[in-house]
């Protein structure tokens, strides 16, 4: 598996989180797996993705919502607000990915499973978080 596609994984498991509020649930990591081969290393990085954004979601909400332009986080489209979870986690706290890779990595999945004008949006709220970041 690659890495697109564990974090792909942990995508879905943290969009699940929303509704459910589970954590990372052996059950759900299965289902969603669907059958696909995950070695040990893939099933470490997709929980540390899951239970990291969990246990910084305050933080990383706090610096998406410094970052959006007339939107409040809570009225975010589903998607994109796990989308961009997901990517300010890895930028912060995943020391091994590149910034601009996790950025990149966290459009494509916009482009799969958001809707079309969200590619733009989550984009300008990336660019925003990672001169912030950056220059930190």
């Amino acid at each position: 598996m690659s890495r697109t596609q564990a974090r792909e994984i942990a995508y879905k498991m943290l969009f699940s989180n929303q509704f459910l509020n589970n954590g990372f649930e052996e059950s759900v990591f299965v289902e969603i797996l669907d059958g696909q081969k995950c070695s040990e290393t893939d099933m470490e990085f997709i929980k540390s993705i899951v239970v990291g954004v969990q246990e910084h979601s305050s933080e990383l909400q706090e610096i998406i919502s410094r970052n959006l332009s007339a939107y409040k986080f809570e009225r975010l489209f589903s998607a994109d607000k796990v989308a961009l979870l997901l990517c300010v986690y890895e930028m912060i706290y995943c020391q091994d990915t590149p910034k601009k890779v996790a950025i990149n990595e966290t459009l494509n999945l916009v482009k799969k499973y958001s809707t079309e004008k969200s590619v733009a949006f989550v984009n300008s709220v990336l660019s925003k978080i990672y001169k912030e970041i950056s220059n930190e």
